[in-house]
């Protein structure tokens, strides 16, 4: 029988360790790795709608007669329109990186599993339900969002084709009317 060294009992508590660890470890990762995805997600996101801002603004300093406005508002029905789409295209985004975390986590969980009792299955399990239900929600919410921005987009469109139109019609009566005025006065000389 050969006799164990201190080295051979040190090799087996860093081995046995190291098995203990590595779900989660795992589990970290997952995590860290979907943290990173969400953030750099909502980066982007928060980036684009900021532009879109930043050149809505530079539109209405660019205003500078009444057909530059007509023409802006014109613009406005299109550019709520595309707003409505990026939200929708983004809660869309959102509920893959949620489902895709919450497989990703339920993978994992499964390995700890193995070496962890029912109580900590049960509270990561409650731990990735709740993000999946967060993303659920988020999408709700933008898409509930993009319906109304949509809406309001018809609205400011349906607007601005009256106004046009009403617009029009006084031009054509005011028109009209001068045309009487000036037909009277010659006939007055």
């Amino acid at each position: 029988m050969s006799q164990q060294t201190p080295q051979d009992y040190m090799n087996q508590f860093n081995e046995s360790t190291q098995k203990m660890f590595e779900p989660w470890t795992k589990l970290n990762q997952a995590f860290l790795k979907n943290a990173e995805m969400m953030t750099e997600f909502s980066l982007n996101t928060i980036k684009s709608y900021a532009e879109m801002g930043l050149e809505n603004m530079r539109q209405v300093s660019e205003i500078d007669s009444p057909e530059s406005a007509e023409n802006f508002s014109n613009k406005q029905a299109e550019m709520i329109n595309n707003i409505s789409q990026k939200m929708l295209a983004d809660a869309q985004r959102m509920t893959e990186l949620g489902s895709s975390m919450h497989d990703e986590i339920m993978q994992v969980m499964g390995d700890v599993y193995g070496q962890t009792n029912e109580q900590m299955q049960a509270n990561m399990q409650k731990t990735a339900d709740q993000a999946s239900k967060t993303a659920q929600e988020y999408t709700a919410n933008m898409s509930k969002m993009a319906e109304q921005a949509t809406e309001q987009a018809s609205k400011a469109a349906k607007a601005a084709t009256s106004k046009n139109t009403d617009t029009k019609k006084t031009n054509s009566s005011s028109n009209t009317s001068s045309s009487s005025t000036n037909t009277g006065k010659s006939a007055n000389k």
